[in-house]
Formats: structure tokens, sequence, C-alpha cells
């Protein structure tokens, strides 16, 4: 008889154009209840996810718009690869920007 496996920490890197208060705004539409942090756990499945905004060196494109940067690391902690897929889209969602 074997044990089932169990889910492996999995971190996750992006860099992303986000303002401290941008990731605040979209912490908060995961998760509505959350004061303003750089890192947030929040439930993912049977798991948990650890987000983390850390500032890097803005980018100009021109002379006219700078553009702040950030990397966000997802820290995924005993959530199954199927709890990790369900939550990824919602994340993708809440961090989304308008643009054109």
């Amino acid at each position: 008889m074997s044990t089932p496996a169990r889910p492996v920490a999995l971190v996750l890197e992006k860099i992303m154009s986000a303002s401290p208060d941008e990731f605040h705004r979209s912490i908060a539409v995961l998760d509505a209840s959350r004061s303003p942090a750089l890192s947030h756990r929040l439930a993912c499945g049977a798991g948990f996810v650890t987000i983390t905004y850390a500032a890097l060196p803005s980018v100009r494109l021109g002379t006219l718009l700078e553009l702040p940067r950030a990397k966000i690391t997802l820290t995924f902690e005993k959530a199954t690869e199927q709890e990790r897929a369900q939550f990824m889209p919602r994340f993708d969602l809440a961090f989304r920007r308008g643009g054109g």
C-alpha cells in the first residue's frame, strides 16, 4: 500500500509593472479583508500561497513614460497541481491591467 504523494512546494516568479499601491489593490481583489502589506499568505485549496512584492528599478520608455517594476513571487505550499491551476486564473485576473 503506497501513501499519496504530498504536494511539493512550488515557487513562481513574475516580473510585473506594479507599484506597491497597485499590488495592494490587486491583493484586495483576491481577498478584500487584507490590509496593505508586501507579503500575503492566502488559502489555496488544502494548502497556501504566499504572494510577495519586491520593488525593482523602474523602466523608462522614451521621454514621457516611466513604469514601476516588481518581482512578484508566488510560493505554493501543500497545494496540489490542480489547486495551483485553479488559483492562477484568479491571480492573473486580479493583477490584470487595462491597456490598449
